[in-house]
């Protein structure tokens, strides 16, 4: 049976929630917890291109962001935990952490932690927080 994207995108949120001090949000704001040991992750909503070509019958592909931030400033301590979360094994791995299990909590038949990039000078400006973006491609089955 084919899962909602809500569905897939908690199953998602579960295998971050186990990575050390982060906590897994719904929402970015000024009152968000990033501080001291403290870091968050966002899933976001993916992008659906085409309905036609990425929920029809059979198979589909679909790409979840994750967003993770660190710290309110650009600084030392916000980059050391981002390498963490970049790594690929550790603790604080998040291709580790999702890795672990493929089928993000059941709701798809397979993914795999496919880039990461640290978030840019501009954009930091404009959110307020430094970080990346972790991209999960993901299958899964349609209706």
């Amino acid at each position: 049976m084919a899962q909602s994207l809500e569905q897939i995108m908690d199953g998602a949120e579960g295998l971050l929630a186990v990575l050390p001090n982060v906590r897994v949000k719904a929402v970015v704001g000024p009152d968000l917890p990033v501080s001291g040991q403290a870091s968050v992750a966002l899933v976001m909503t993916p992008a659906i291109d085409s309905y036609r070509q990425t929920m029809g019958r059979g198979k589909y592909e679909l790409d979840l962001e994750v967003l993770m931030l660190t710290s309110a400033d650009v600084d030392r301590v916000g980059q050391r935990k981002l390498a963490a979360f970049a790594s690929q094994t550790g603790v604080a791995s998040v291709r580790a952490a999702v890795e672990a299990d493929k089928t993000l909590g059941g709701t798809c038949d397979e993914s795999w932690v496919a880039s990461f990039r640290p978030l840019g000078i501009e954009e930091v400006g404009v959110i307020g927080y430094f970080g990346g973006l972790f991209t999960i491609h993901l299958a899964t089955s349609g209706v």
